[in-house]
Order: structure tokens, then C-alpha cells, then sequence
């Protein structure tokens, strides 16, 4: 099953996203920025179905980035610093990496006099597809408050894979050795945030300065199959019941609560937000969830356990909702 664009909008599915707007940046070691020197492109698409066809071979330089976000003052890439030697920026060891094992590497660099406020477990990893970018991980990180002084740098190594498809990917963290596992190929972006210690918006937080830099990834593209925690499935007309142990180990010694994750065809639905496989892959159990979703299905249900209050992180009253490869769902959430 080759699924390649969710819309997704649900409570309990951890999507980290950003908003901002791509920037030119000729002095990286400025700690100002005038938002109005950013681009605002008008990137609306068919939320249902991407016409991959027509999408960009490469993101153009004034797609908004990072997606979702309203703290992110000014964009710096990579390659469009005119003086890199005084200047903040992020570096890739290299522009194109290869799949099954890809590896790249990503070093912060303050080249200014000032010292840049930043989280070194706060990088992020975004993909081009369907004329936008999408955060793939990390989903989640810890929030100590580091520093990068004058004239030091901080590198990441990331790994990327695509060997283990029916594995659950949860949780990709760390501040140098870090993994994402699975993805498929196309054009990402990695990228790593702060502000600086003196500047003249405040709170000075809510007005971050964000490094990227863009690589390619060869290899092929990642589908949607069912994970291994799947341990039976079972059809009853046009529902999809699928057994399944808990691979966030939430359940606790006890088991945790015997409980159903459910998704329901809605063609009414509106709402839904964009997702990928490579964010779906990261969301249990919607990913088992969808990856039994076929045309012909009105309804999948996922029996399981967990220990997450509400169940699976589903608020009934946020009536959440998805649209994967052209049809909209809503999710909710029972104990049995």
C-alpha cells in the first residue's frame, strides 16, 4: 500500500509544526530582523490530493518555512550568507546522501559577538511535499536552556534509513548521534533554533531566529504498511478490527487499559490538517490504523492498551479528524 500525503487533524497525534516565511539572509549575525522583508506566498493547495505531477522538482526559495509557526522572526539558510566567517549558520557535510543508511552532518556555527540562546535537543527535520514543508521529527523534546557562545559551534549527526518499515518509530532525540528511521527519498531540511541574548524584541523567545539547510535524500519512496505490533486482524462487513500490542510500552505492568482507537470514514469532514507517511509512520495507532484504511473500509478499529488519560490522547470534544489519500476520517477513542 503506497500512501504517500495525509491531512490530519487529531488530538493525541503528536504533529509538530512550525509557520514562518523563508528569508533572505545576507547578515546572519544581525540579531534584528524586519518581518516584512519576508515573503508571504499564497501556498494553498487541494488538502485531499497532491498533484505530484505539477509539485516543484526543488522548494522554491519563497515557500513558507517553518511551516505553522508565529515565533520564528527570520530564516537563515545555509549557502545564502554572504559572510559566513561573522556570521550564525548551520552547515551541512553534505547536499545529497543516499538511502538504505544515509548519514549527514549539521554544525551550528556562531560567527558573531553575541552569544545565541538555543536547545541543542530542539533540531528539527522537515520534508518537501506537495508544495509545502512538513516537520517529520523529533515529535517531542526536552527544554534545557543552552547556549552557543561567540566563535563555538555544535555539530548533530544524523542517520537516516529506510530498513525498518514495520518498526514503530516513537522517538528520535538527542543533541549530537541522532536517528530518523523510517523515511523515504525526496528533499529535506534540517534546522536548529534560538534568539540571541541581547536583542531588542521581548519576550525574546517568541521571537526566534531559525538556521536550515536543505539536502537531498536518494532512495526510494517510503509506503505506509502495517506495523509489527500488529498481531491479528479480522473484517466484519466493512469494519477493519486490528489487535495490536502497545509499542509506546504505556500499558504498565498491569496491562494498562484494554481500549479501541477509532477511525470513521467522514466525507463531510473539513477540517483535517496535512500529514505525510513519514509523520503517519510516527503516529500510533493511527499509522496501523490507516495502513489498513482501504477504499473499500468504513470504519477501522484498533484493540490495544494503554495508560494515556484521555484514551490515546483522543479529546471526544476537539472531534478530531483526518484525510489520507483522498478520503477524510474522524477519530475517536473507547475503552472496552
Amino acid at each position: 500500500m503506497n500512501r504517500r500525503t495525509v491531512l490530519a487533524s487529531a488530538s493525541g497525534l503528536v504533529v509538530a509544526g512550525f509557520a514562518g516565511c523563508l528569508a533572505d539572509s545576507a547578515d546572519a549575525g544581525s540579531p534584528t530582523h524586519d518581518s516584512s522583508d519576508t515573503a508571504d506566498t499564497d501556498t494553498t493547495t487541494d488538502r485531499n490530493r497532491t498533484d505530484r505531477s505539477t509539485e516543484a522538482p526543488t522548494p522554491p526559495h519563497d515557500a513558507p518555512f517553518p511551516p505553522d509557526r508565529d515565533d520564528v522572526d527570520r530564516v537563515v539558510w545555509f549557502r545564502e550568507v554572504s559572510d559566513p566567517d561573522s556570521s550564525l549558520l548551520l552547515e551541512h557535510a553534505a547536499s545529497s546522501v543516499a538511502l538504505p543508511d544515509a548519514e549527514n552532518a549539521f554544525t551550528l556555527r556562531n560567527g558573531t559577538d553575541r552569544t545565541f540562546r538555543t536547545n541543542f535537543y530542539d533540531w528539527a527535520l522537515y520534508r518537501w511535499e506537495g508544495g509545502e514543508w512538513h516537520r517529520v521529527a523529533p515529535q517531542g523534546v526536552p527544554e534545557p536552556l543552552m547556549r552557543l557562545a561567540p566563535g563555538e559551534s555544535h555539530t548533530w549527526t544524523l542517520a537516516l534509513g529506510n530498513d525498518d518499515v514495520e518498526e514503530p518509530t516513537l522517538r528520535s532525540q538527542g543533541t549530537e548521534s541522532i536517528a530518523v528511521d523510517p523515511v523515504g527519498g525526496g528533499h529535506y531540511a534540517f534546522a536548529a533554533e534560538g534568539w540571541w541574548r541581547e536583542q531588542d524584541q521581548t519576550p525574546t523567545y517568541e521571537h526566534k531566529t531559525v538556521c536550515a539547510a536543505r539536502f537531498e535524500l536518494e532512495g526510494p519512496p517510503l509506503d505506509l504498511v502495517p506495523s509489527a505490533a500488529v498481531t491479528g486482524t479480522r473484517r466484519e462487513g466493512d469494519t477493519v478490527v486490528v489487535s495490536a500490542d502497545n509499542p509506546r510500552r504505556d500499558g504498565g505492568d498491569d496491562g494498562g487499559t484494554e481500549a479501541t482507537y477509532v477511525l470513521t470514514r467522514d466525507d463531510d469532514a473539513s477540517d483535517a490538517r496535512a500529514l505525510i507517511t513519514e509523520q503517519a509512520c510516527r503516529e500510533w495507532p493511527l499509522r496501523d490504523a490507516l495502513a489498513h484504511a482501504d477504499p473499500d473500509v468504513r470504519e477501522v478499529r484498533v484493540e490495544t492498551t494503554t495508560r494515556v488519560v484521555p484514551i490515546f490522547g483522543v479529546r471526544s470534544d476537539e472531534n478530531p479528524a483526518i484525510a489520507y489519500d483522498g478520503r477524510t476520517y474522524r477519530i475517536t477513542a473507547e475503552e472496552r
